[in-house]
């Protein structure tokens, strides 16, 4: 059996492996550190990756297409979205459906941990159900003991005195930038604080001819944000970010 958790190379993640090096019902030769990489994080994040593997003494398996978020883009002539979120599933979950047919040709049986947390019992919920209609077992130790993502990265910081991704600074996630499943509250961090993200996701919007939102482009959407007063009376919550499936 073995126990694969879903490294995205964030904090809960993270802390989730380390709780399982402490699980003596489970052998550490079986636990595996799995990474489908998009290429397409913040500079630091395959640094603090490596770091937490060799703190944990995992080693990291990483499964992955070989491409980033742009080619992504440009293999599909389409931008993504909420509603058309392709980039998480050709860059993460179908890295992570070969992975375990690779387990199942090898004769394995596998429980996958996934980094939710207490906060968020509705992807539990929904990764839950989806598991259990594939006969499939899925744990969120997070979410099992009431640890909190900040928890984590407190731990992470102050105890492993390993140095978090540069992206926490400004977002919630260490995901892919720019994250297009973001709300309108996300690209306006995306906007001041990754200019060259911003402006690259902007071009090919106008290349391809697709939106991330409906009722506006990337580059209008800009004018709102350059207009202080105008964007503050716009949004609702800063914070309208839909996270992809990037187990945190």
């Amino acid at each position: 059996m073995k126990h694969v958790v879903m490294f995205s190379g964030g904090a809960a993640s993270s802390y989730v492996a380390y709780l399982l090096t402490k699980d003596k019902s489970i052998p550490f030769k079986d636990i595996v550190f799995l990474h489908t990489p998009t290429l397409s994080e913040c500079e630091d994040s395959e640094k603090f990756r490596l770091k937490v593997a060799r703190r944990l003494k995992i080693p990291m398996t990483v499964w992955g297409r070989g491409e980033d978020i742009w080619e992504c883009i440009d293999r599909n002539g389409a931008v993504p979205g909420q509603f058309l979120p392709f980039c998480t599933q050709q860059l993460k979950q179908e890295m992570k459906e070969q992975y375990f047919r690779y387990l199942k040709k090898c004769g394995e049986d596998w429980t996958e941990y996934v980094g939710y947390g207490p906060d968020e019992w509705m992807r539990v919920q929904k990764a839950t159900a989806r598991n259990e209609a594939l006969g499939r077992n899925v744990r969120f130790p997070l979410a099992e003991k009431g640890i909190k993502s900040e928890q984590c990265k407190s731990i992470i910081r102050d105890e492993w005195k390993i140095e978090l991704p540069s992206a926490y600074a400004t977002l919630k996630h260490n995901n892919c930038i720019p994250c297009f499943k973001g709300g309108k509250g996300y690209w306006y961090e995306v906007w001041k604080n990754y200019p060259e993200q911003y402006r690259k996701a902007a071009e090919k919007e106008s290349e391809i001819g697709y939106t991330v939102f409906k009722d506006i482009t990337l580059f209008e959407l800009e004018k709102k944000f350059q207009n202080d007063k105008e964007w503050e009376e716009m949004q609702m919550n800063l914070w309208d970010f839909i996270p992809c499936e990037c187990w945190t």
